[in-house]
């Protein structure tokens, strides 16, 4: 019969953690460790959130004993101990035993007090120098070293960095107690999460004003800052949010026996409540690496470039203030595919090296509208004053009407006609008692609105008042 044990509400043994080939203390640059590509490193199976973390499945073929019994298994970044899945046939997860999950530079320079360290110098010539010594202790970017019969202090100010070897005992990093109901060689498969990598959508855009066309093309940016080599044979980028505890991780899914049939090449296949998008090559990034994929091809969209002010009616001074209109980029996501969250950078094909602006999008689904606020524009802009303000009522009875008119004069300063769009924002049964021009129909509650032509090298003046009770 076979069995699966997901692993939770275990207090794991904590063993210190793998060393990094040179340790450099906190306020110097950190060397980057050195990243030789193993069997160990690599896994079946692995699936990137773009909200952080990542989920690891790899299947071993291991001699087992009938009976309990502890074996090693490898690991392939910072494990989250408690999201261990164990799945083999008559095989059941009974505990395990992991390494502390925090490899940073401080965690590492803690576990290292006590123990024989090397200092190194580099002088003018190029020569480097070192010298043998213990580290006794870490308070923020001071360390204390004895050398010989001395403690010695080294500060930011220090020409001295610390290294010490590498622990290279890290094959079988975690492990297992298992229960197995026979003997003889099995296929295990270990589903886990671990913490540090994450990927992000980049889009760059190019914006024809005249066409009314956006052309987008997208990239993955994955980033690994896991402390450890990302390899695997399949790997996914997943697009969407999951709940999540703990850190921010995902939680586990058994990814080789759940792989859904895949679509057209650079198409995302739907997952539940996200979205996959498969690495046709699988992933291999070094510890603390990026690398960009493509994760579909470029798309095109009619977009729309208009100008926005947005005030309150609550905000707004006698002297008057001026500002620049909102430059926004408005499209309705048509392609067949959905747009994952990230960064998006407009060029204009208007100009050389010209760029618009940037913005960020959210997980946006087909057929879903995107707007970009992509900066302010340099020649249009408004100056907004207050007219007049009233109150009136009886007196004591509480009932009191508060009345404002606002002038609005906006400018125009380069060679084309610019059309506008001004948003007020009212209070709450506000009502618009007069606006010249006029207000636009089916306005949102509580907004007034008004889509103006601004001459070139011109003004337009809009005045209105609204009344509202207190």
């Amino acid at each position: 019969m076979k069995n699966s044990q997901h692993w939770f509400g275990m207090l794991a043994v904590i063993v210190p953690a793998t060393l990094v080939p040179l340790a450099v203390w906190a306020a110097a640059p950190t060397a980057a460790p050195t990243d030789t590509p193993t069997d160990t490193d690599r896994v079946d199976a692995m699936a990137l959130y773009n909200r952080g973390a990542a989920v690891i499945q790899t299947t071993r073929e291991i001699e087992l004993d009938a009976g309990r019994q502890t074996i090693g298994w490898p690991l392939s970044g910072r494990l989250r101990a408690d999201t261990v899945w164990l799945d083999g046939e008559g095989v059941r997860l009974t505990g395990l035993s992991a390494p502390a999950g925090d490899d940073s530079g401080s965690a590492r320079l803690a576990a290292r007090v006590g123990q024989p360290i090397t200092l190194l110098r580099d002088n003018d010539a190029g020569d480097a120098r070192s010298r043998e010594a213990t580290l006794v202790g870490v308070d923020g970017d001071t360390l204390l070293v004895r050398v010989d019969d001395r403690i010695e202090r080294l500060t930011d100010a220090s020409p001295w960095r610390i290294a010490w070897p590498a622990d290279t005992d890290d094959g079988n990093a975690l492990q297992l107690d298992i229960e197995a109901g026979k003997a003889g060689k099995q296929a295990l498969t270990a589903t886990y999460q671990i913490d540090g990598p994450s990927w992000q959508a980049s889009y760059t855009g190019h914006f024809d004003a005249r066409a009314g066309q956006l052309e987008l093309a997208s990239m993955a940016v994955i980033d690994n800052s896991g402390g450890a080599r990302l390899a695997a044979d399949k790997a996914w980028l997943v697009a969407g949010d999951v709940a999540r505890t703990h850190g921010n991780a995902p939680a586990p899914m058994m990814m080789a026996r759940s792989e859904a049939k895949q679509s057209d090449a650079g198409a995302p296949e739907a997952s539940g409540d996200t979205y996959r998008y498969a690495l046709d090559n699988g992933l291999d990034v070094p510890a603390g690496g990026m690398r960009a994929v493509s994760i579909m091809a470029p798309q095109t969209f009619e977009a729309e470039r208009s100008y926005r002010f947005e005030n309150s009616l609550y905000s707004v001074g006698r002297d008057g203030q001026r500002s620049h209109a909102q430059i926004r980029l408005a499209f309705d996501n048509t392609a067949d595919v959905p747009l994952p969250a990230g960064a998006v950078r407009v060029y204009d094909s208007a100009g050389s090296a010209q760029l618009m602006g940037e913005d960020r999008i959210d997980d946006t689904p087909k057929k879903a509208p995107v707007t970009l606020t992509l900066g302010t524009a340099f020649d249009l802009t408004s100056e907004r004053r207050l007219v007049e303000d009233r109150k009136t009522g009886e007196k004591n009875t509480g009932e009191n009407e508060q009345r404002r008119t606002i002038e609005i004069k906006l400018h125009n300063a380069s060679a084309d006609t610019a059309t506008v769009n001004v948003i007020e924002h009212l209070p709450q049964g506000a009502t618009v008692e007069s606006a010249e021009p006029e207000t636009m129909d089916k306005a949102p509650a509580n907004t007034a609105q008004w889509q103006i032509d601004v001459p070139a090298n011109g003004d337009k003046t809009l005045r209105y008042t609204a009344s509202w009770s207190n």
